[in-house]
């Protein structure tokens, strides 16, 4: 049976969507309705704690019956869809006090298509049978309270600063990663993973565009590469995140990849569709497709392997992309060294997370990519 809060739930996914798509059209303070729907369900859970409900699923699974008094509606933000809920309710907040842009609300909309749809699990705020509640202690996550931070840095520093990255700030940027990667490191969400990848490619071809520019001729060639290495890159991520033999892992996860690699086709015939504004428009279509597709997906066989090492192709893929290509300034034997390296860095990588944090990895990473360099990034001849 549907609770107020899932009723309500229902109503911001069907409807703030549209909102946020529309914005151009309506009124100035529309983009505060997101916050507004979202505090009715927080109320729903405030009135369920405060009251005791028990055939509420959230209060007899996080309540103990040892809290009393005020300390019980500090459990509204326990459990996971809890905790997707104060994400959810702090990036409408953070939607609600910074200005937005027609991009910065496409994605904005993804995000919180994936945060309701994918995040929030309606059966963890149902209707149960009466049950009481469990006499363990239920000490307080500090979780609960980081959640609704995270949501609001993520609508209001971390979505504006992808979509303005090549004018943002260092300090921004090093914000916005920071807010991804503890996202990450809480709760491996999706939408984390997501935004990290698609800033650490974007910073990566930018960091490319600067230093060498576009060649003029051999394009084709650093396009090709780029498909290819892509595929083969993703194939042995699979196999080195997994204990199993690889034909059972290529097996499980045949339709994981042939999902992948759908959307990265779909994202490289995007430049047709007038998305041609940055370099290499057809390979930043293809890498932002296969950066999205475990986030569309998330459930599928062993796609939650996959997150992980997109991002490490996003990253390496632009400085592979420009070795073949017709740069006089780069001398065969340091492409070939560079080649061995950059294609060494997804196998050390995945060994390397089996022993320290793969947010440490990305922490490393991230800190290569944040070293300014100041060149013009006209065409090399």
């Amino acid at each position: 049976m549907a609770t107020g809060t899932n009723l309500v739930l229902t109503v911001a996914l069907l409807v703030v969507p549209v909102l946020l798509l529309a914005t151009n059209w309506m009124p100035k303070w529309i983009h505060r309705v997101p916050a507004l729907i979202v505090s009715f369900a927080v109320i729903f859970r405030l009135h369920a704690f405060w009251t005791i409900d028990l055939t509420d699923a959230q209060v007899v699974g996080y309540l103990s019956s040892e809290v009393t008094g005020l300390d019980r509606i500090l459990h509204i933000f326990d459990g996971p869809d809890g905790q997707m809920l104060g994400l959810l309710l702090g990036f409408a907040i953070g939607l609600a006090i910074v200005p937005s842009s027609t991009t910065q609300n496409q994605w904005s909309t993804l995000c919180w298509i994936l945060i309701l749809g994918w995040g929030i699990d309606s059966a963890g705020f149902g209707k149960i049978s009466s049950t009481p509640l469990m006499n363990t202690p239920s000490p307080m996550d500090w979780r609960s309270a980081a959640y609704p931070l995270l949501g609001i840095g993520l609508s209001a520093l971390v979505i504006p600063t992808f979509v303005n990255i090549e004018s943002a700030s260092t300090s921004h940027l090093l914000a916005a990663f920071s807010i991804t990667i503890v996202l990450i490191d809480l709760s491996s969400n999706s939408i984390a993973w997501l935004i990290l990848g698609l800033m650490a490619h974007r910073l990566s071809a930018l960091r490319i565009y600067a230093k060498h520019g576009v060649a003029h001729r051999r394009r084709w060639l650093g396009l090709l590469l780029t498909f290819s290495l892509s595929i083969l890159l993703l194939v042995l991520g699979l196999i080195l995140s997994s204990t199993e033999e690889y034909p059972q892992v290529l097996w499980a996860a045949r339709l994981t990849i042939g999902w992948i690699l759908l959307c990265g086709i779909l994202g490289a015939l995007t430049p047709i569709m007038g998305y041609d504004s940055v370099p290499r428009p057809e390979a930043w279509g293809f890498q932002t497709g296969i950066l999205l597709a475990p986030a569309l997906l998330p459930n599928m066989t062993l796609i939650e392997n996959t997150q992980f090492p997109i991002i490490i192709i996003g990253i390496v893929m632009p400085y592979l992309a420009i070795l073949p290509e017709y740069r006089p300034k780069i001398e065969w034997n340091k492409r070939l060294v560079q080649f061995i390296v950059l294609m060494s860095i997804l196998p050390i990588s995945m060994y390397m997370s089996s022993y320290i944090p793969p947010s440490l990895i990305l922490i490393l990473l991230v800190g290569f990519l944040l070293i300014r360099i100041h060149q013009s990034g006209e065409e090399e001849e």
